[in-house]
This record gives structure tokens, C-alpha cells and sequence, in this order.
């Protein structure tokens, strides 16, 4: 969850990013100077939101594997498990085995 909320406070920051990159543009800012002019270095932009978006995508995976380990504790079958998370029974397989391998 923290994973989640750090990502949507990203999020909400580089929208306001966004609009000042508008304004200054708007203003007459050159385009390749607009995430300057709102204020921000491209590259420490860039960086930090690969860095949420991957956060964000490890934690959902692991929470994943844990919901998948815990599904087949219940007797689930790996095609039961995979139809519940919308995900194709290869994906469900290889998870399950990534989740065993890890505990």
C-alpha cells in the first residue's frame, strides 16, 4: 500500500509539474526549455519516476505472489488462480514458482 501511495503522490506532483511546464510555454518558454522553466531537471524527472513506477510494480508483483501461494494453501488450482487475477495460467505459473522459489 505505501507503494501505492507514494506513487499517486508522484503522480500528483508531476501533473503540477505538468501545468507550470504549460504556463511556461503558454508565456513563450521554448520547448526544450519548458521543464526547466517549470523548475525541474529532466533527468532527476525522468529518474524519479522510473524509480515510483518500479517501486510500485515490484510491490503489486510480490503482492501478487503472496495472493497466488496463499490461493493454493485454500486448494485453488493454478487455472482457478489465474482466472481470479485476470491473468493467463502461464503468468499465474511462473509467478507461483517465482513465489516459491523466494520463500
Amino acid at each position: 500500500m505505501a507503494a501505492s501511495a507514494a506513487l499517486r503522490e508522484h503522480l500528483k506532483r508531476t501533473e503540477g509539474i505538468g501545468r507550470r511546464m504549460v504556463t511556461a510555454l503558454e508565456r513563450g518558454a521554448a520547448i526544450s526549455d519548458a521543464v526547466e522553466a517549470a523548475g525541474e531537471f529532466p533527468s532527476e524527472l525522468r529518474q524519479t519516476t522510473q524509480d515510483s513506477l518500479g517501486n510500485y510494480e515490484a510491490c503489486r508483483h510480490r503482492m501478487r505472489e503472496y495472493f497466488m501461494l496463499a490461493a493454493l494453501k485454500e486448494g485453488l488450482s493454478i487455472g482457478e488462480v489465474a482466472r481470479k487475477l485476470g491473468v493467463s495460467r502461464q503468468l499465474a505459473s511462473r509467478l507461483i514458482h517465482e513465489a516459491e522459489a523466494a520463500s
